[in-house]
């Protein structure tokens, strides 16, 4: 079609167009993610650990396949392109020199390649093929699937994934053009079926174009060898402006994972900064912005949120959008003209943007509202569960730290939030209590149970080591309902002969609710005063029944200098049972119906999912598992502060949860946490279900079944 110099210098300017576009663009991404904050995270340790992820995420597909068939479309995906790569390089690489036909010689294929064995030609070019129409198929149904409507997780269509895939079909529609009309040529030439022995779908094709003359066949073959490198270069081009530079950054980002501070912003340093949390989208960690460009976007975590289930507003992929959208329209360090320009645009946008007020909701499913912002209404909505944490393929944990970081300069900053959070913080702060009750009545739970104390043990015993520090916690020690849960633990431990003790008024609230609310001032506060107090106290191990006071004092306080060997009570009670201590009567067993309730706080933050199953399973009841379980489950609504505040927009969170508990026919749900105690008696009480479903701790269960 072309003269043979024409054509290698024209593809030499494409391929350079294309490369320097596509590795400029790779650089100012690299450039912008370097703005974010350095908070001094260790993120190169244990390496086997993150090679073993990348191999088991990236390679072995873990987490993708747990949706099976996306998980087999984007198994077709990956390792058809690994291979594939290798074809489309020598389609290029025919076009770069095809200008030794003019000195009498042919341009470079893998057949005519010095160094390419005879014996793997026929190999490759049926690897080609075969994958290559695995692919195209694979492409052709992921577009139907999006185009359908069908996958509520797929909503609200993405423009953006839609044109690749149709950059993906155009890419090996041409292809087959490009071999069909290669086999039907050599074919024709040769007079032998040989050609098409190891390409069996382009023998399809050429079989199509048999009816065309020889000068045809070679003009579909310029054609399509044209159209083929052309779809390439734009693709490559055009994927560092899409979500698709997953394909670049997520191996990176998955060897990178955060192992602490799981869920978190940056902690604060009070004495060295002015300013705290994030207003600019340069105040995030340089990880959570990295962890932007690795969204895949496949909206699974707005699937798992159970916010954005109930009607708020929130989604976790749009956050990490807005994060991805706020970067690309920052400029690059020493590129912008003033200091506005350079703070870039606010990362908080602080007009709520409510899903049920008219002309919220866009026809799409999404809602009205500035691109590249977070609003106040998803800011509040996040329970902190990280059920979006859970089911990322690619190891993305920043959105509740991102939202936990724009909370505290909200907080910190301007004393702004939600009107209910004020009692609590000051509870907090003042009472070491976010309901305000005194320190003066924490041991009233207590009363006529002989429960040892601490500071009494320490004053008749000097040096005296406890074999447990039994952890109250604010609502063990204030809520009724949650202190009979408390009180029947006791009684089990008693039975068990367990060695305990309680700090009673010298106890206070961990401060996990200040955290999680952006209160960074009072959680630091508050865990620097129980740390200073343990270290007046011996003792060997800590429980608690409260799974926020474990994830706190288990992997919050070593920042504070203290480090201890903290245990839910399930583990306490599955031990104690294991070992045989327990006195049980099962006969009191018989016949009961139970579903258990998964802690967000003992699931998902310290994979606590197997001993309040091995204390059901002990107890000898009849157990049937929610829909959404274990690391699938779903919050009660309590999670980041919420049990605190109003729950104005959509349905309600813990009337979701209750309403799978019912489903599940049990006549009790066990839980393991004061929060999900109210919030799910709360929930049966809006369902008029309390006759049909009791709620109960499992040291309730326990304690019923004593003999």
């Amino acid at each position: 079609m072309l003269g043979p110099l024409l054509q290698s210098l024209l593809t030499l300017v494409l391929v350079a167009g294309a490369f320097s576009f596509l590795f400029l663009r790779l650089y100012r991404i690299s450039a912008l993610v370097g703005t974010g904050a350095r908070p001094g995270e260790d993120l190169l340790d244990r390496p086997g650990e993150r090679l073993g992820k990348v191999a088991s995420l990236v390679l072995g597909h873990r987490k993708v396949l747990e949706d099976p068939w996306a998980g087999l479309l984007h198994v077709c995906f990956f390792y058809g392109f690994i291979v594939l790569g290798v074809g489309h390089l020598e389609v290029v690489l025919e076009g770069l020199t095809t200008f030794r036909r003019a000195f009498g010689g042919l341009p470079l294929t893998y057949e005519r390649l010095p160094f390419f064995p005879a014996a793997l030609v026929a190999p490759y070019h049926l690897s080609q093929d075969l994958l290559a129409a695995a692919v195209l198929l694979a492409a052709s149904v992921a577009l139907v699937r999006r185009l359908s409507g069908r996958v509520p997780r797929l909503l609200p269509r993405s423009p953006d994934a839609e044109r690749i895939l149709y950059f993906i079909v155009a890419l090996y529609v041409t292809f087959f053009l490009l071999t069909g009309s290669d086999v039907r040529l050599l074919t024709t030439r040769l007079g032998d079926p040989d050609p098409a022995r190891f390409r069996p779908v382009s023998a399809l094709v050429a079989g199509a174009l048999a009816g065309l003359p020889g000068g045809a066949v070679e003009w579909v073959r310029g054609a399509a060898w044209w159209a083929h490198v052309v779809v390439f270069l734009a693709f490559a081009a055009y994927i560092p402006l899409t979500k698709h530079m997953h394909l670049v950054f997520a191996a990176p980002n998955i060897y990178l994972f955060r192992r602490k501070r799981y869920g978190l912003a940056p902690r604060v340093d009070f004495e060295a900064q002015e300013e705290f949390g994030a207003a600019r989208v340069q105040d995030l960690p340089w990880k959570s912005l990295l962890d932007s460009f690795a969204c895949t976007e496949c909206g699974r975590c707005n699937a798992a949120c159970p916010a954005h289930a109930t009607g708020k507003p929130l989604m976790p992929m749009k956050v990490l959008h807005d994060v991805k959208l706020n970067l690309r329209a920052s400029p690059l360090p020493g590129k912008a003209a003033d200091a506005a320009a350079a703070a870039g645009l606010p990362l908080l946008a602080k007009t709520p943007v409510r899903r049920d007020e008219p002309g919220a909701v866009r026809a799409d499913g999404g809602y009205a509202g500035v691109e590249g912002q977070v609003h106040l209404d998803e800011l509040w909505a996040c329970t902190t569960c990280a059920a979006c944490v859970e089911v990322c393929p690619v190891l993305i944990d920043s959105v509740p730290g991102t939202l936990i970081g724009l909370r505290q300069g909200l907080v910190l900053n301007e004393s702004e939030f939600p009107p209910e959070a004020t009692s609590a913080f000051r509870g907090m702060e003042v009472q070491g209590n976010p309901w305000g009750v005194g320190q003066d009545r924490r041991e009233e739970w207590a009363e006529a149970l002989d429960v040892p104390l601490m500071s009494a043990l320490r004053e008749k015993e000097p040096g005296r080591e406890v074999q447990y520090l039994f952890w109250v916690g604010c609502a063990g020690a204030t809520d009724p309902r949650a202190r009979r849960t408390q009180q029947a633990l006791v009684k089990v431990l008693k039975a068990a002969g367990v060695d305990f003790a309680i700090l009673g008024c010298e106890e206070k609230c961990t401060g996990d609710p200040a955290r999680r609310m952006g209160n960074e001032y009072v959680f630091a506060q508050l865990a620097q005063e129980n740390v200073e107090t343990l270290k007046q106290h011996r003792f060997r191990k800590i429980f608690t029944t409260c799974p926020h006071c474990l994830n706190s004092l288990k992997n919050e306080y070593g920042e504070f200098g203290g480090h201890y060997t903290v245990q839910h009570h399930s583990e306490l009670l599955a031990e104690l049972l294991r070992d045989g201590r327990i006195p049980l009567d099962t006969r009191k067993s018989l016949g009961e119906h139970v579903t258990f309730h998964d802690p967000c706080y003992l699931g998902r933050y310290n994979r606590g999912y197997e001993p309040p199953r091995e204390v059901l399973v002990r107890l000898g009841v009849k157990q049937t598992e929610m829909e959404k379980s274990r690391e699938n489950g779903f919050c009660c609504g309590a999670g980041g502060g919420r049990v605190f505040l109003e729950e104005r927009i959509g349905k309600r969170v813990n009337v979701e949860r209750t309403e799978q508990a019912l489903a599940t026919g049990a006549a009790t749900v066990a839980v393991g946490c004061p929060f999900c105690m109210t919030m799910v008696t709360d929930g049966t009480k809006a369902k008029n279900a309390e006759d049909r479903l009791q709620v109960k701790d499992l040291a309730e269960l326990v304690a019923e079944r004593l003999a």
